[in-house]
């Protein structure tokens, strides 16, 4: 019916209205994406993609087909998360959409760019039962999406892609899902397709900005606490001039903040966090003032709520939703965390006398010099033996030392990961292009992929579980086929850690924790096209590093690590079990804690 529907709509009219020539509305759609600024799309081919499809491939449109629906959409999250904007869109066919579903929550929770388009049957199926039957996935998809718009109109087609492309890029970012109805895109439209421009972000007023250099001036220990919010504006080097501007120490949260400033920067004290470092959470504590910028304030960022904040706390986020949400900041500004750093190192550069006068300013790097030589210690006593299995840090520390500088490190979701952003390295600033809020199992290897296809020229590392890697191994060979280079680093523990671990804490009995050890994933990978080995002695770790480097495609390296390795909190006096509450409260309320106020201290 629908391959009828189309061959008897294309190119029956060439009439023009306005000046503006008739053309298909797949042809209108993607002249839209052009000229809204998509560089690439990805995509799954099926049902009525196909008209789509064609004008994708026949008018210069960068495209690749991943393996799944879902691999395809965090390939596009990557690429996004590298842009800091929607500068890249999904196709697929109506029945594989619900199969992104995951990506779409996930960006519009770690605030993600992020389109994702679908082709549903000509809406006059709707009322009988036609093969593949899509009337109620449009209202599955809403609710996961910042922006959600059903298409049955040629006409609006063009401006659905201009819309979806500002709901995703401006604003707390998120997930835009178009539906077009079949017969949206083999009708033809005159409608014009104009070239976007996105707005300029926001600034603070004048007298916001003199307010936060008021409370910097009064405040006797001040920090910074950076969040995702200045990764998605790519607003790193600003961070690093307001810091040096106003001698500031700066903190970061566990993952979205991951990367800003290089581990080593004489004014970053670290990690904050449950999986951060303690000398961190120590000046954090310790301080009267935070200016935080980007950060929602999670779970792990507060080790569920266990940190002690000060009484000032000036809140700067892209999203007025954010300020106040969990308790009353003393000045909540709504900005751009790129722009409003900017006007806060313009106004610093204007004082006399400075912010921060020179004494204050040696006792502050002081701290921060202490904080990380604690945490040098410390990850050098976790890191030291390689054990047998293989300790993970050990990996960490190897990967840390021989990995170039600038690798954008990728991990999938899972115990791993937590161990990754605490304990890798980070030798310059860095891209963060993972949101721990929503991530799936099985997103990383995606995920890397379109990071490099948006940043070619650097090294790209996936540092994955082997649980989550038995979801998106097949992507291995799209890498192989589209000659993309990602290394891939698999913790190999033989289990899902992170429940592992807490479940044996719990007492609980668990069998589906435990994977399979006779699965040879080397081989899987070279079925594919991409090589690879097992490293099972640590000692053969950084050749395999190094064999990878070299590599001319992609690279697999299967490392067997210790399945008893303990991922340690970075909070004193805090049970170490998902929601990290405090031992009065009792174990058996670590899965709905009670929590009184807000945000009790």
């Amino acid at each position: 019916m629908a391959d009828f529907l189309e061959a008897e709509r294309v190119g029956t009219d060439d009439t023009t209205k306005g000046g503006n020539k008739s053309r298909s509305g797949a042809a209108a759609i993607v002249e839209a994406m052009h000229a809204s600024g998509i560089e690439y799309v990805f995509g799954y081919s099926g049902g009525g993609t196909g008209s789509l499809i064609h004008e994708i491939a026949t008018t210069g449109m960068k495209n690749m087909n991943a393996r799944t629906e879902i691999a395809g959409a965090w390939m596009s999250y990557g690429f996004n998360r590298i842009k800091g904007r929607a500068a890249s869109a999904c196709l697929f066919h109506c029945v594989g959409i619900l199969h992104a579903s995951a990506a779409a929550l996930a960006a519009k929770t770690d605030s993600t760019p992020l389109i994702l388009s679908y082709v549903s049957l000509d809406s006059a199926l709707d009322l009988r039962e036609g093969l593949q039957d899509s009337t109620e996935v449009f209202h599955a998809m809403k609710p996961l999406a910042k922006y959600a718009r059903k298409l049955v109109v040629a006409d609006d087609a063009p401006l659905s892609i201009r819309q979806a492309v500002i709901a995703a890029s401006t604003g707390r970012p998120g997930s835009a899902v178009l539906d077009f109805a079949f017969q949206v895109l083999v009708d033809n439209t005159t409608c014009a397709v104009e070239p976007l421009t996105l707005p300029e972000p926001p600034a603070a007023s004048a007298a916001t900005i003199d307010k936060i250099i008021q409370a910097i001036r009064k405040a006797k220990r001040p920090i910074i606490l950076a969040g995702a919010g200045v990764q998605h504006a790519l607003g790193a080097e600003q961070l690093r001039e307001f810091a040096e501007a106003a001698n500031i120490p700066v903190v970061s949260t566990s993952w979205g903040g991951r990367g800003l400033l290089a581990d080593s920067h004489p004014l970053y004290a670290g990690v904050m966090g449950s999986f951060g470092w303690v000398g961190a959470n120590t000046i954090a504590q310790e301080a009267d003032l935070w200016i935080t910028i980007g950060t929602s304030f999670s779970q792990m960022t507060t080790g569920a709520w266990n940190l002690a904040k000060p009484a000032e706390i000036v809140q700067i986020d892209i999203d007025p939703n954010q300020l106040g949400k969990i308790f009353q900041p003393s000045l909540g500004v709504v900005g751009d965390a790129k722009v409003v750093l900017e006007q806060l190192t313009d106004a610093v550069a204007q004082l006399n006398p400075p912010l921060t006068d020179e004494a204050t300013a040696t006792a502050r790097r002081k701290d921060v010099a202490q904080s990380q030589q604690e945490w040098r210690e410390y990850l050098g006593r976790l890191s030291a033996e390689g054990g047998n299995p293989i300790n993970q840090y050990h990996v960490l520390k190897k990967m840390s030392d021989i990995l170039p500088k600038g690798t954008i490190v990728v991990g999938d979701s899972g115990g791993q990961a937590y161990m990754l952003y605490r304990a890798f390295q980070y030798s310059e600033s860095t891209p963060m292009i993972v949101g721990g809020r929503y991530q799936s199992l099985g997103a990383g290897l995606s995920i890397a992929a379109g990071a490099k296809l948006a940043d070619p020229e650097k090294t790209v590392v996936c540092y994955h579980g082997d649980g989550g890697f038995y979801y998106d191994a097949m992507e291995l060979s799209t890498l192989a086929e589209r000659k993309i280079k990602v290394i891939v680093i698999i913790d190999n523990n033989h289990c899902l850690y992170a429940n592992r671990q807490g479940m044996t804490l719990w007492g609980i009995q668990n069998p589906w924790v435990d994977m399979p050890k006779d699965v040879d994933l080397v081989a899987l990978a070279k079925a594919q096209g991409v090589d690879g080995e097992k490293v099972t002695d640590a000692a053969d770790i950084g050749p395999a590093i190094e064999r990878a480097l070299a590599a001319e495609g992609s690279y697999i390296i299967d490392v067997w690590t210790d399945p008893e390795t303990r991922i340690k909190r970075a909070f004193r006096d805090v049970i170490p079990i998902l929601t990290d509450r405090k031992p009065e409260q009792g174990v058996e309320r670590h899965m709905s804690p009670p929590l009184e106020g807000s945000w009790p201290n």
